[in-house]
């Protein structure tokens, strides 16, 4: 799986000497509507295959469970660290615009829109079972976790846009006219990339019990995150079509390699490639 932007440095390391991200500037510069942008001509003229056309739909979808994922973590001690809030805010208004620009592309198409609405059922395997509690369920369980539980937040959150840009990199190589499209939203995601990396890696390394808890929620994850509500059959393709064959197994060891870079995680990094992988 090869692609012009395959070779982008989105990885976990942050050298003492680095720029501190720049929180006021990132939720200052917030990047909202994008449909002007998006060169939507050459994806009417040329058309979509299939299996891209699913990939945008999943992705769309999984851009929408924003509002879910920060419920869930807004019930813990995440809500009262400012920093971090004050990302979620903004990475939650460009990921409700990344998902519009998903459907502007499908509507280019002349796909429908409710198309993407759940077919089958779910995977229903034990290790998932956490993924699906309720907020009053994650709460009382966070006062056992406390502030530590923040660096799980950032760390799995970091995890999945590496994810995620593996998907829109494999999007790209589908559909040769959705390489604009594909790379506005790495772009967008780079900025996220680059907060949650800077935040886990400092967090980690102050903290054992904050590697522990990460550790745990990682060995719980269904990634991408919001992927356990989505049926079997989606999971099966986004696994196959994203990470499936030579190209795709080594893109997973490659998120795995990054995580592994990271304090204390080292021996829970192979379950993400190996869940990944089909």
């Amino acid at each position: 799986m090869t692609s012009r932007n395959a070779s982008r440095p989105s990885g976990a390391e942050v050298s003492p000497e680095s720029e501190v991200f720049d929180i006021r500037e990132f939720t200052r510069t917030a990047r909202g509507n994008h449909r002007a942008d998006l060169q939507l001509d050459a994806v009417t003229a040329s058309g979509l295959g299939a299996d891209a056309i699913r990939l945008l739909r999943l992705l769309r979808d999984l851009e929408r469970t924003t509002m879910q994922r920060m419920r869930n973590v807004l019930v813990t001690a995440t809500h009262k660290d400012a920093r971090v809030t004050a990302f979620l805010t903004t990475w939650a208004f460009e990921k409700f615009w990344i998902a519009d620009a998903l459907d502007a592309v499908l509507e280019a198409t002349g796909d429908d829109l409710h198309s993407s609405d759940r077919v089958g059922v779910s995977r229903r395997i034990v290790t998932e079972r956490a993924e699906r509690r309720g907020p009053i369920s994650r709460a009382i369980r966070a006062n056992f976790d406390g502030p530590q539980i923040v660096a799980a937040h950032v760390t799995t959150g970091l995890a999945d846009e590496w994810i995620t840009q593996a998907a829109y990199r494999r999007l790209g190589e589908l559909a040769e006219s959705l390489h604009t499209v594909v790379d506005l939203v790495i772009s967008i995601k780079d900025r996220h990339i680059r907060f949650l990396a800077e935040e886990s890696q400092r967090r980690l390394a102050a903290s054992s019990r904050a590697s522990k808890l990460t550790r745990r929620e990682i060995k719980q994850a269904v990634w991408p995150l919001g992927a356990v509500e989505r049926s079997d059959d989606d999971r099966s393709f986004f696994e196959r079509v994203v990470f499936g064959g030579p190209d795709g197994a080594r893109e997973a060891r490659r998120i795995a390699d990054l995580l592994a870079e990271l304090p204390g995680l080292a021996s829970v990094a192979p379950t993400v490639s190996a869940r990944l992988t089909p």
